[in-house]
């Protein structure tokens, strides 16, 4: 295949990556009105997550004695569901606590949760503040030996497409999916009939989390690396992904997500020496949005009464 194909695989990709902690943002915003910014560092501790439920399997002996599919969906369940723990005790250690207080609290408190959470995993996973090669647990080999349509990129994405489908079904088409677009609407209203915000904050965190652990596989998956630190600009991608596709929309997220990846990849293939700059010009675009259209590219316009 073509150069311009293969970049746009990669683009796709990596925007599949980013997609996922965008979401995380977007969904949790759009409950609590409160931006969590350790959601890249989540992630990243889901992806270690991964890494040592892999680790014993392997001292384990279970290699031989399972197929390699049903091994790689065993790790990765159980590093979403540490992933979902840390999501729930992050809003209620780093968020719940602040209710009634102004909103930078939470915001400077969900900042120190990230760099705890680094922290964390620097100083008791095994030699975490090395890089780790992370395990490949996605099939080799490649549809028509192209390595554009690798059986990775292939899954990678198809992951990524699965999860927004249920996500947007469950949203729109579920009881409990409705009533966290009442919350985010209106929390006394949603009251008034019946919803309990307490239980259905909790469900998001749960979800987000859920998602974040996926998002953390896949970005070890696509890097084949994984460090101990690497949350932090991974989070800030997702971040500056919402906020270009408009903070609190999901479809807005995707967009973000693309348009920040396909920046990255096409600076990165097409300037030369443009890999280290890559991230420069994608935080320009960040910048130009913020400007000139601060409300995102699917937000919507607020007008503030006095």
């Amino acid at each position: 295949m073509s150069v311009f194909t293969e970049q746009v695989m990669n683009a796709l990709l990596l925007g599949s990556c980013y997609t996922l902690a965008a979401i995380g943002y977007s969904l949790f915003f759009g409950v609590i009105d409160t931006v969590i910014f350790c959601v890249g560092d989540i992630a990243i501790f889901g992806a270690f997550g991964v890494l040592a439920f892999y680790s014993l399997a392997v001292a384990g002996g279970l290699l031989a004695g399972l197929p390699m599919w049903l091994l790689a969906l065993a790790v990765v369940l159980g590093g979403t569901m540490l992933c979902a723990l840390l999501s729930v005790a992050t809003h209620r250690v780093g968020v719940k606590p602040f209710e009634g207080r102004p909103s930078l609290m939470p915001l400077l408190s969900t900042i120190a949760l990230g760099v705890v959470i680094r922290e964390l995993i620097g100083l008791f996973y095994p030699q975490g503040r090395n890089p780790h090669v992370f395990p490949r647990l996605l099939p080799t080999g490649a549809v028509l030996n192209t390595a554009t349509l690798s059986y990775r990129n292939i899954i990678i994405l198809g992951v990524t497409l699965i999860l927004l489908t249920l996500l947007f079904l469950f949203v729109n088409r579920t009881k409990t999916g409705k009533s966290m677009q009442a919350i985010s609407q209106n929390k006394e209203a949603a009251c008034m009939i019946g919803i309990n915000p307490g239980a259905i904050v909790t469900l998001t965190f749960v979800i987000g989390g859920f998602l974040l652990g996926i998002g953390g596989f896949l970005i070890g998956s696509y890097y084949s690396i994984v460090r101990f630190d690497m949350g932090a600009l991974y989070g800030l991608k997702g971040f500056s992904a919402a906020v270009v596709g408009g903070l609190g929309n999901t479809y807005g997220a995707i967009v973000g997500s693309m348009l920040i990846a396909f920046v990255e990849v096409f600076v990165s293939g097409y300037i030369p020496g443009g890999t280290a700059y890559a991230s420069v010009f994608a935080f320009l675009v960040v910048v130009a949005f913020m400007i000139y259209k601060p409300e995102g590219i699917l937000g919507e316009k607020t007008v503030e009464k006095v």
